[in-house]
């Protein structure tokens, strides 16, 4: 397999599960694909978490096993087609936008927004 965007919500769940023991998504994703891709804003919204001042450092390494992508004005007008067309929240937007430009599904939680958008395979 080849690589997979990843979602805000596998993150977080990444974080409450990780310390339980317990097998979770994003350790799955990280065997079965090639490469890990995360949206830059991703990282805000991780970080913007009251739980993510004790995990700081955990955070920085789990992003460190991925690529982010860069939010570039081509990446944006399409987060922006995509709001206004689905009326999804503007940073699912962006998430999408960045799985679709690289032609790459999107592993996530958040099914329910994500299936609105024509053409993004979801995991």
């Amino acid at each position: 397999m080849t690589g997979v965007v990843v979602d805000t919500s596998i993150i977080i769940d990444y974080f409450r599960t990780y310390k339980k023991d317990k097998p979770t998504i994003f350790v799955n994703l990280l065997e079965k694909y090639e490469k890990i891709y995360f949206c830059a804003i991703s990282i805000a919204e991780v970080f913007s978490g009251k739980s993510a001042a004790k995990d700081e450092e955990k955070i920085r390494q789990l992003f460190n096993l991925g690529e982010i992508i860069n939010l570039t004005p081509k990446l944006m007008e399409k987060a922006g087609k995509i709001r206004r067309e689905t009326e999804i929240s503007l940073i699912d937007a962006i998430i999408a936008a960045s799985a679709l430009e690289l032609n790459l599904s999107l592993a996530t939680l958040n099914k329910k927004d994500f299936k609105k958008i024509k053409g993004l395979a979801l995991i």
